[in-house]
């Protein structure tokens, strides 16, 4: 696999309205549209000033770039590739010099949220992006990993993104805030729901 940006992706909206960002060279890399960040995120927007935030599946780190810029007081970023983490942590370092504090974490997304460092704690907004699939199994993966571990604030969402032809799994502890398609895309927004047996913070 040959190294090397092969193109770049636009923040969209806050501090760093405009500024691009490298995507590494990667077949199977796939970030998230400008037009589709655009619209999560100023959906998204209030709870995002001060907010602790989650890029699970990071890839180019767009999705917490967004958030950071948008106001978030500290991002984590988790990606298991190490050419994806490089390229991140050289993004965040070169954008990312006032402001939040910042996390880049090479581990698989899953046992990340198996295992969490304590610091990993009370996130406002977790986003998640993992390849997608036409199954649904990511999803309903992720939603028990995070309904299993200490990681999600009670009043946290959940934006995940899938393939529009993936089927969304029922899962009775979580409630649908907002279900959208954007061509090939569909963003999900998800919140556990508050009789399921965890107390509000």
């Amino acid at each position: 696999m040959k190294k090397g940006p092969t193109g770049e992706i636009r923040i969209t909206g806050g501090l760093l309205r405009g500024r691009r960002i490298g995507v590494p060279r990667k077949n199977e890399l796939r970030p998230t549209q400008d037009r589709v960040r655009e619209a999560v995120f100023n959906s998204i927007g209030p709870r995002l000033p001060g907010a602790k935030v989650l890029d699970l599946f990071a890839g180019t780190g767009a999705l917490g770039l967004e958030a950071w810029s948008r106001g978030a007081g500290e991002v984590w970023w988790v990606e298991r590739e190490p050419l994806l983490v490089a390229a991140l942590e050289k993004n965040v370092r070169a954008l990312c010099v006032d402001g939040g504090a910042t996390h880049c974490v090479q581990a698989d997304a899953y046992s990340f949220l198996d295992q969490p460092p304590d610091a990993a704690r009370g996130f406002d907004v977790v986003l998640a992006d993992p390849p997608y699939e036409r199954d649904g199994e990511a999803l309903q993966k992720t939603l028990f990993a995070l309904r299993a571990a200490p990681i999600l604030k009670a009043s946290g969402l959940l934006v995940f993104e899938q393939a529009a032809a993936a089927k969304v799994p029922t899962v009775s502890e979580w409630r649908i805030l907002r279900d959208r398609r954007y061509g090939s895309t569909r963003v999900l927004m998800l919140v556990i729901e508050p009789e399921s047996g965890r107390e509000a913070e």
